[in-house]
């Protein structure tokens, strides 16, 4: 009975099955940032607004952009820190990343969606100052 009121000392969770999952996650970065710069270049040349670099340039679009950027790139990392979380509660890893690659497929579509809908809506916001 005392041996079940005593908490036992948790299991040390393997390093390489972490650095496994870390890996996995951000050797899909460069993809995920590869795929929104493409969204912002659509929105910049392929959407009926009106601007010029000179108008960017003078609202701090490319400071706010990088702000953006790094701010996604933070959000980005909650994937593998929810896989790495999961893993260590379950104490099961799945090789096989199916719920990884749904969980990047819905990251990269919500955040595509939202890249292009702010993107846009700034643009023109730009269009109706002049």
């Amino acid at each position: 009975m005392e041996d079940q009121l005593i908490d036992t000392p948790t299991e040390e969770v393997p390093k390489d099955v972490i650095l496994g999952i870390i890996r996995w996650w951000e050797r899909k970065r460069i993809w995920f940032n590869v795929s929104q710069v493409g969204i912002v270049l659509f929105v910049l040349f392929y959407t009926e607004t009106d601007w010029t670099f000179l108008q960017l340039k003078q609202s701090l679009f490319i400071f706010q952009s990088l702000l953006y950027f790094l701010f996604l790139n933070v959000c980005y990392s909650a994937g593998w820190g929810a896989h790495t979380l999961m893993y260590y509660y379950s104490k099961a890893f799945d090789r096989s990343h199916i719920l990884d690659v749904i969980l990047l497929a819905a990251g990269v579509l919500f955040t595509s969606w939202v890249t292009f809908s702010g993107y846009e809506s700034f643009l023109k916001t730009i269009h109706y100052i002049r």
